[in-house]
């Protein structure tokens, strides 16, 4: 499906830097009512993170305990295991944002990565046009979906050290998806035919259908 106007859809050239002039939204398309601000709670997204790493470490242990029964999950975390979990961690946040990337090239839509700094993450974003409800669920959800349909199944098999290396990018892109858990769920409670709409890094817009419910 493609974005609706994409061809007069202009690329945002702010990148959403401190200090930088708030830039205006686009007018609403016909049949919407002015834009909403759509901004990420800093502070309860890092304490969330905080949870779901937490829960993501017992449920993802315990499956990989069921998994492979009779065996005793036990490691030590050396200098060598140190810089291993560091490159884990970094290439699990690369490929989060590429895959979210992937599925907004699929959609239709062009695609700018970097870092948020207001937010202190990676992003994968689709800047200056405007993306329906269903693709911003669609894109948000990917990343948490495919690491873990694909990396599930690795936690039985040998050498231990595939399995673990599988536990510990899921823990990590599990806790590293609690903006796509958050934006899903606000998605979710939006009227159906609502658009989303990113100027850049820091600004972030819904548009609601004139006829519909907020």
């Amino acid at each position: 499906m493609a974005p609706p106007d994409a061809a007069s859809d202009t690329q945002a050239d702010d990148d959403g830097s401190p200090g930088a002039p708030t830039p205006d939204p686009p007018d609403p398309p016909e049949g919407y009512r002015e834009p909403v601000t759509f901004e990420y709670p800093g502070l309860a997204l890092s304490v969330g993170s905080l949870a779901l790493f937490v829960a993501a470490v017992f449920v993802f242990g315990r499956v990989m305990s069921a998994l492979r029964p009779g065996a005793t999950l036990e490691f030590t975390v050396g200098p060598r295991g140190i810089a291993v979990v560091g490159v884990l961690s970094v290439g699990t946040v690369v490929v989060h944002e590429v895959v979210h990337g992937l599925v907004y090239r699929l959609l239709g839509y062009r695609v700018r990565y970097g870092i948020a700094w207001n937010m202190g993450a990676a992003y994968a974003a689709a800047f200056g046009q405007f993306q329906t409800r269903r693709d911003n669920l669609v894109v948000a959800l990917a990343p948490l979906a495919v690491f873990t349909a694909v990396l599930t199944p690795l936690l039985a098999v040998e050498p231990f050290s595939v399995a673990l290396a599988a536990f510990l990018v899921l823990v990590v892109n599990t806790s590293g998806a609690i903006g796509d858990l958050y934006i899903s769920w606000r998605l979710l409670r939006m009227p159906e035919g609502t658009l989303m709409y990113d100027l850049d890094a820091r600004h972030s817009y819904a548009y609601f259908p004139a006829s519909g419910d907020e």
